[in-house]
């Protein structure tokens, strides 16, 4: 049912989620229904266990479909590298098999594309939407007007990402441009703006103002799934500044030295605002508090602490408290966890959730009794001093002066 050279090339990777893969086929017989423009739809199956096969023979009569299935898992990387390489349309558009495209829009870019010719990638921002709500939850960044960046002008493309907050990830390609880029995903600089700056090695790379794509924040009311871009955004803020850097060092030869400067100060603050949203996004999992601590202490050597979503004070205190609680080294061989002084209600409450070990609290050392080998002893303030603890304690001693001073604040 496809053209052999279609104008468009819709490419899904999926792998084992055969429900969403049904939805998204559903909801593009809907969206494309009066498309203007020639399509297929390809689906790399990226040898799913489950239902995929099926679920494709489904709509085999009712879109123009065709798909490939590996003998193995690649992963994520290199199955959308393999439907980027073997796609038949003019153009190519990508859609993760739980989100969803807009029909008119995306003909919209199209026909953009069309009037366009040297213009070898069109990105768009995309629409954020609660499928189980029925609801938009927002956009993900905005710009007011359409941007084209000429071939070749990489001062004008970092300028353009850093003034909208722009992450290049959704984009129509051309598909003869895409061919010399041979895009590719490297784990040490993120690939959506290292991409950016090798079609503006080839072509002109536009931006545009209106979506075409729709991410689905939640999908089933009955199923909760992990999406790539939130756990990506907990940890990939090294990968953001390099890929932002490879985008700098291109446009160096067009830049002054004043000018450098400039970007890697606006590359600091946009790299400040995505480490601030990794900490939200970490307190929001309830990720190691350790962790979140060392992250949450860069902003303070940026001078950002203000986008801290809790104040450092608090996060240096549960770091504190998750050492005490879960480290390895301290709680080996050990049987109960004792603390010892005035914890206040909030803090008792923080220690019980966090430790692994059985937890005793006590006024001071005589009101427990002596501790034998086995006991963890975290003594906070002055309730406990290692002269005070008998010459035959064998167990361990954590005083809270010595920890805050491995977590300050």
């Amino acid at each position: 049912m496809t053209d052999v050279s279609p104008i468009l090339t819709i490419i899904v990777p999926t792998f084992n989620r055969a429900r969403y893969l049904d939805s998204l086929l559903e909801m593009l017989c809907g969206q494309m229904a009066d498309f203007p423009y020639s399509f297929e739809v390809f689906v790399g199956d990226n040898a799913s266990p489950d239902a995929t096969p099926e679920v494709l023979e489904k709509y085999r009569e009712r879109l123009p479909l065709r798909w490939h299935r590996h003998a193995s898992n690649l992963g994520g990387g290199p199955n959308w590298h393999y439907l980027l390489t073997h796609a038949r349309g003019r153009y190519i558009v990508y859609v993760a098999d739980d989100d969803a495209l807009l029909g008119a829009q995306l003909a919209q870019t199209v026909t953009v594309m069309e009037a366009l010719p040297q213009a070898g990638v069109a990105y768009a921002p995309w629409k954020l939407f609660d499928l189980v709500q029925g609801e938009e939850r927002g956009q993900f960044y905005r710009q007011g007007d359409d941007v084209l960046v000429e071939q070749g002008d990489y001062d004008k493309l970092l300028d353009t990402l850093l003034n909208h907050g722009i992450f290049p990830e959704i984009a129509v390609y051309r598909t003869e441009i895409l061919r010399v880029v041979m895009p590719r995903v490297s784990e040490q600089a993120f690939y959506a703006f290292v991409h950016s700056a090798e079609f503006a090695s080839h072509a002109q790379v536009l931006f545009l103002k209106d979506p075409f794509y729709v991410s689905i924040t939640n999908y089933f009311a009955d199923h909760r799934r992990e999406q790539t871009g939130l756990s990506e955004a907990e940890h990939a803020w090294d990968r953001y500044r390099a890929g932002l850097e490879h985008v700098l060092g291109r446009a160096l030869p067009q830049l002054t030295s004043q000018r450098r400067v400039e970007f890697l100060l606006r590359i600091q603050d946009l790299i400040a605002s995505r480490i601030s949203v990794a900490v939200r996004l970490r307190l929001h999992q309830q990720r190691d508090a350790v962790d979140t601590y060392y992250l949450a202490y860069r902003l303070k050597a940026m001078g950002a602490e203000q986008l801290l979503p809790v104040q450092l004070p608090v996060l240096a205190t549960h770091a504190a408290v998750s050492f005490i609680a879960t480290d390895e080294e301290l709680n080996r061989g050990m049987s109960k966890l004792l603390c010892v002084g005035h914890f206040p209600a909030p803090l008792r409450q923080l220690v019980q959730e966090r430790a692994r070990l059985p937890v005793q609290f006590a006024t001071t050392v005589a009101e427990h009794g002596d501790p034998d080998a086995q006991t963890l002893v975290f003594g906070l303030g002055d309730a406990v001093s290692r002269e005070a603890l008998p010459a035959s304690f064998g167990g361990r001693l954590v005083l809270e002066r010595d920890l805050m001073r491995k977590f300050v604040a």
